[in-house]
């Protein structure tokens, strides 16, 4: 075994716990003893993500570097190469490359990709990232991205979706269905001779299933090749979380299987896994086999490796939970008795109804469904209500008040959102159809409107909120009419057709005489339009 692969088996080790992570205030509360293996996979994943994911690339890179180096020489390229000190520096060139075109990619992610930043940032240090750690970083932030590309995808309706970039000949993508996201990046490096290539894939599911489990995995494969000789690596990783009835992730409760696999043209291999799995028990990792001059302690660096395929999984779970989470999982139906919730009278007791269902089998989330009120008046209860929920309401006590209310269920499907909205007003725009319009803030009650520069008054009194009389009085300095209509309003509450139909003669004065005469226009048509603010309207 080279020296330089012996001196980096305490790094190894340390990797190796970087498995399980917790989200931040997110994660519901673990109940494992502070000792287990998973509490300090949890601890050790907490310290990678707050480090940031620039140091998190360089720890990787610098076991992943050991590691590739062995590799080289069993493979024979380092005598492809020029020697030991030629494929020192062109191995080093290529991880700087890498990086460069991992930032680039993430610099130029489409529109659709919405990218998030994790914190880390900053220039490029003097070990470059190598394959797997391009892989875990690039593929964390793109499956942040994938999941806003999802996201976005919902918001417009769409069932599927893909969106790609290319820079440089090197490539990512994403696609997405109506309840998974799979993220695919590509990567080429040549330097001093070294040809590299780097593949990630990460795919996950974007909502629980009925049991509250999720699944993402990850997947890295990374080459060398130079002269006729080349060297190859797996990283492969499994992971399957599951969410509690607050629709949080359970941070004791994980099933995850990872492996990594190198290879050379020369015939020296090395296969490893590593497990951690709260259901059936499995801890730890082990070598599963090896051949052509590989060493156990080969064998252990691959076991790192395994863990940080998981260490990548369990980042696109994270990104996951922000999908579950967003109200997008999960159709939350709400409604009202009575139905009638704008320009309602005030005071009105309504019952509210709140059934949450998954969007991808229509099946009752349970879990429970909290209502908050924004604005009067008052709401019973307050506080989070076991589903299918049923709130008590009365809305705003006087005319011309709005409020809404908005409502959350969550469970072990995901996160639903809905909101109703209420007022007491009743002001609409009456737009005639010469063009000219009057403004109401009740059309309950009677009211009266101006047109024609002021010489024509229109009278409204409301038989009940859809007919009712309108009495058309004219009046200048050479004399006065008057006639009436009746009207009927028609279509929905907030654009309703108003249509008058002439109920009487034509009266008036003029030059000292009275006059009577059937009215010209028999019957006419106008547009009713809510509004929110009469007064402004006036």
């Amino acid at each position: 075994m080279h020296a330089s692969l012996r001196s980096c088996l305490p790094l190894a080790l340390l990797v190796l716990a970087a498995c399980s992570p917790k989200d931040e205030g997110q994660v519901a509360p673990g109940k494992s003893a502070a000792d287990s293996p998973i509490a300090a996979a949890n601890a050790e994943f907490a310290r990678l993500r707050a480090q940031g994911p620039d140091a998190t690339a360089r720890e990787i890179t610098r076991l992943e570097y050991a590691l590739t180096r062995s590799l080289m020489k069993s493979g024979g390229l380092d005598a492809a190469l020029g020697g030991e000190a030629k494929a020192d520096a062109a191995l080093t060139e290529l991880f700087l490359d890498y990086e460069r075109k991992a930032r680039a990619l993430q610099a130029e992610l489409p529109k659709a990709f919405a990218p998030t930043n994790e914190g880390g940032g900053g220039s490029m240090g003097a070990e470059g990232w190598g394959g797997a750690a391009a892989s875990s970083v690039l593929g964390g932030s793109q499956a942040d991205s994938g999941v806003q590309a999802w996201m976005n995808g919902v918001d417009r309706g769409e069932t599927s979706g893909h969106a790609e970039s290319n820079v440089g000949g090197s490539s990512t993508s994403v696609d997405w269905t109506a309840d998974s996201v799979t993220i695919n990046s590509e990567v080429n490096g040549d330097a001093g001779g070294l040809k590299g290539k780097v593949k990630t894939t990460v795919s996950m599911k974007t909502c629980p299933d009925a049991e509250g489990k999720v699944i993402a995995e990850f997947e890295s494969s990374s080459s060398v090749a130079a002269g006729g000789g080349s060297a190859d690596s797996r990283v492969k990783s499994k992971v399957t979380a599951f969410v509690d009835d607050d629709a949080n992730l359970i941070d004791d409760k994980i099933d995850s299987h990872s492996s990594a696999q190198q290879s050379t043209s020369g015939g020296a291999h090395v296969d490893a896994s590593d497990d951690l799995s709260t259901e059936t028990g499995a801890m730890g990792g082990k070598t599963n086999s090896m051949g052509g001059g590989a060493t156990a302690e080969d064998g252990k660096m691959a076991q790192g490796m395994a863990s940080m395929g998981r260490f990548a999984a369990r980042q696109a779970i994270l990104a996951a939970q922000k999908a579950w989470q967003s109200g997008q999982c999960v159709d939350l139906q709400v409604r009202s008795d009575p139905a009638k919730r704008k320009g309602a009278k005030p005071n009105t007791a309504y019952t509210l109804f709140a059934e949450p269902r998954a969007k991808s089998d229509g099946r009752p989330t349970g879990g429970t469904v909290k209502a908050t009120l924004n604005g009067g008046n008052r709401l019973n209860p307050t506080g989070k209500v076991k589903a299918d929920a049923r709130f008590d309401y009365a809305n705003p006590e006087k005319k011309g008040q709005k409020a809404s209310i908005d409502f959350e269920a969550r469970s072990k499907r995901g996160v639903g959102k809905a909101k109703l909205e209420f007022d007491t007003k009743n002001g609409y725009r009456i737009a005639l159809d010469n063009g000219e319009s009057i403004t109401s803030c009740d059309i309950t009650k009677p009211f009266s409107g101006k047109i024609g520069g002021g010489m024509i008054t229109l009278s409204f009194t409301p038989t009940d909120d859809r007919s009712g009389r309108m009495a058309f009085h004219f009046a200048n300095a050479r004399g006065m009419a008057d006639t009436t209509y009746s009207y009927t309003l028609s279509g929905s509450e907030d654009r309703m057709t108003g249509s008058f139909q002439s109920t009487g003669a034509v009266t008036g004065q003029g030059s000292g005489r009275r006059v009577s005469a059937a009215a010209r226009k028999q019957s006419f048509s106008s547009t009713w339009t809510r509004i929110d603010d009469c007064e402004v309207a006036k």
